[in-house]
């Protein structure tokens, strides 16, 4: 797998774009995550979140914290109306310590 990180002044700020199916997805498929929507909002406003391309997948990866400083992997695809949020897992130690530095 390919990653191509793109560091910039600038990140997106964008609305978040909901629907029924990421909702479910992102909240409901995966309850042992017990990862809440407004948690995934909260690390997609984190103005020091590390954001990345994923050019096999056509879509962003970023990683960021919540209120609570729950660190988070979100990936989400460009739409016209904004952010859409396909994956949320926790962030590993090791991608913590790496983005830390």
């Amino acid at each position: 797998m390919y990653v191509h990180y793109v560091y910039t002044n600038r990140v997106d700020d964008r609305p978040v774009v909901w629907d029924a199916a990421n909702r479910k997805h992102l909240a409901g498929d995966h309850p042992d995550r017990r990862i809440s929507l407004d948690e995934i909002r909260e690390v997609l406003a984190d103005g020091r979140r590390v954001e990345a391309y994923l050019e096999e997948r056509d879509a962003y990866q970023l990683i960021g914290r919540t209120a609570t400083g729950r660190w988070l992997v979100v990936i989400w695809i460009d739409q016209p109306t904004g952010r859409y949020p396909i994956h949320v897992r926790e962030a590993s130690r090791r991608i913590i310590r790496r983005i830390s530095k």
